[in-house]
């Protein structure tokens, strides 16, 4: 059997897709094939479940060790990780949360996973030490202001809920949680440090909106907002913004 075929059905196997390679495992002292297959099983979901759990630790938090290992198997079963990399599996975890029917009234437990995925990714993201050039910007002509198109540092994520999740997080991390209201939309800068740490910078809905637009390279000629002028200098004070680009607007 060809090296690929073999990676195929042991790949299979272990999803519970299929057992024809138990043909190709010879048993060991008391153990059948199917039994050693049943180790490898085990072996692999549980391996796979450490690393979701490192990752949604806090949304482990909120269900408890027995529902988070019970609900991860059936992550893991129907969206198994595609490289060997196990530091980038488990995005979609939150969304896979959220159609859970057991967690249909509790939606700020798959916003938790939601932020904790942005979290770690945030914090693996590349450091642009680039800082916004005010001069070269203040020099422009204002002929141009509306062309000009804001870059947004690769270490920083974006980040918004109808969940207070940001409050729900700082109990969890100072491990005071009380009962509190959390259907209250949240809106956050994710911004990775020097130290690898992740600075959670609170925002309005509108400066939200407008770094989202941003985000997607809108020249500030057809940025939709009212209040431009007045977003923008907060923007620079938190330092979200990187450089600039002039474009031509068509």
């Amino acid at each position: 059997m060809k090296l690929n075929k073999l990676q195929q059905l042991f790949s299979d196997t272990l999803l519970y897709k299929s057992a024809l390679i138990a043909s190709e495992i010879q048993e060991k002292q008391h153990l059948t094939s199917d039994d050693l297959l049943q180790i490898y099983r085990n072996s692999f979901v549980m391996g796979v479940s450490e690393a979701l759990a490192a990752t949604y630790r806090h949304t482990l938090s909120l269900v408890g060790e027995t529902f988070f290992n019970t609900v991860a198997r059936q992550f893991i079963l129907t969206q198994p990780p595609h490289e060997n990399n196990i530091i980038n599996y488990g995005d979609g975890f939150g969304h896979f949360l959220e159609n859970l029917p057991q967690l249909k009234s509790m939606p700020y437990i798959a916003e938790m996973a939601r932020f904790e995925w942005l979290l770690e990714r945030t914090s693996a993201a590349q450091l642009q030490s680039q800082r916004l050039d005010i001069e070269k910007l203040s020099a422009l002509p204002e002929a141009l202001f509306a062309a000009i198109s804001f870059n947004i540092p690769a270490q920083v994520s974006l980040f918004s809920s109808e969940q207070d999740i940001l409050c729900l997080y700082h109990m969890l991390v100072d491990d005071k949680v009380q009962e509190t209201d959390l259907n209250k939309a949240c809106y956050l800068a994710l911004k990775k440090q020097a130290d690898f740490s992740v600075e959670l910078i609170v925002l309005t809905e509108n400066q939200y909106a407008l770094l989202q637009q941003i985000a997607d390279q809108q020249p500030l000629g057809k940025i939709i907002t009212s209040d431009l002028q007045q977003l923008l200098p907060g923007l620079l004070e938190k330092d979200l913004l990187n450089g600039f680009t002039v474009k031509e607007m068509l």
